[in-house]
């Protein structure tokens, strides 16, 4: 079973990305390198932030501003590779330099967004969030369903039955998985659907906090923030961070982290 456990965005101000994670959203930075790239933590997750730079190789059509891709902690990734090319023989597998900023291996999904791997949690030396915790992420992909089934058959994530028949009953090609701890959405590009944000790939992710209005409100002074439509599943606020990325921000709603398994805040 594979755990999303890292988030990775290209910046060109990594430090006032890490400003913004550390005081709105309590995170802890792990390192920095050379180079720029900063990670940080809220004690589960790695969300490395990495300098624009010319040498960065990621494998993307563009090298663009925002968050760029995710990663999995595995139990092995000699095994992990095997499921892969058992789903896609012509698979693409590139070593990965590890540490802190990076996994130690990377495949790729079948619209050929890139996936970290990891052994080693991606440097963060817990396994339990603190509050604020990052408890989602959302893909904007051409075909959901292949997508779904790249992470149900390589990484053994759950398709979240309830919700993913509420979206075939409203004929939404939309898709949400869970790995018992993150909440896993995968949206289609091309949709009318209200509200809707056509950036393909890592579209937002999001936190859980103890107090989203205050929070929101907070970022609200310099930041576009504004409460999200109430038939919205989980979050309360929609958010940006200095470079645009969107931000979930949930507390009343909780999060559905696999079948019938929610996070809620005591």
């Amino acid at each position: 079973m594979g755990k999303i456990r890292y988030l990775a965005m290209i910046s060109h101000q990594p430090d006032e990305l890490a400003k913004y994670y550390k005081g709105y959203f309590s995170m802890k930075e792990l390192g920095r390198s050379a180079q720029g790239d900063v990670s940080l933590t809220d004690g589960y997750f790695n969300l490395t932030v990495l300098k624009m730079r010319k040498e960065l190789r990621e494998t993307e059509p563009r090298l663009a501003i925002g968050a760029t891709h995710l990663g999995l902690e595995v139990d092995s990734i000699d095994e992990t590779v095997e499921r892969y090319l058992k789903f896609n023989p012509k698979g693409i597998v590139v070593p990965e330099p590890g540490g802190l900023h990076y996994g130690e291996m990377r495949i790729h999904d079948p619209e050929f967004m890139p996936v970290s791997l990891s052994q080693r949690g991606f440097g963060v030396p817990t396994k339990e969030a603190a509050m604020p915790k990052l408890l989602h992420v959302a893909l904007n992909a051409f075909y959901p369903t292949p997508v779904m089934e790249f992470y149900e058959q390589v990484f053994g994530l759950r398709p979240l039955a309830k919700a993913n028949a509420q979206r075939v009953r409203q004929k939404r090609p939309n898709r949400f998985m869970g790995d018992g701890n993150v909440n896993f959405a995968i949206h289609a590009f091309y949709t009318d659907y209200a509200d809707h944000e056509g950036h393909y790939g890592i579209n937002h992710f999001g936190f859980m906090v103890n107090d989203w209005k205050s929070i929101t409100d907070d970022i609200a002074k310099k930041w576009p923030a504004a409460p999200r439509p109430a038939n919205r599943p989980y979050e309360d606020s929609r958010v940006e961070d200095p470079d645009g990325n969107k931000i979930d921000i949930g507390q009343t709603k909780g999060w559905e982290v696999d079948n019938d398994v929610w996070v809620e805040v005591a």
